[in-house]
């Protein structure tokens, strides 16, 4: 599980994220284009970014340092969202 923050938009960000990664992206068209790059990124889910017609490195730089490192914060010891019950 993500590593909640002090960021009540951080955190639902990662709730969205968690839905992502289990292939329900009904949550993720209607955010910002910011945002769907975080929760991609969180997600591990590459295929919204190519969808999206970004690349990894592409979609950090679309997020602010103080997101990217909420983003590593949240997520660096969490494993695969995509794997949790």
């Amino acid at each position: 599980m993500y590593k909640k923050s002090n960021n009540s938009q951080v955190d639902r960000l990662n709730d969205v994220a968690l839905a992502v990664a289990k292939r329900d992206d009904s949550g993720f068209w209607v955010l910002s284009t910011g945002q769907q790059c975080y929760v991609a990124l969180a997600a591990s889910r590459s295929d919204l970014l190519a969808e999206m017609g970004y690349t990894v490195p592409e979609a950090l730089a679309r997020l602010d340092p103080g997101w990217i490192e909420l983003l590593i914060s949240s997520w660096e010891h969490a494993g695969n969202p995509a794997k949790y019950v």
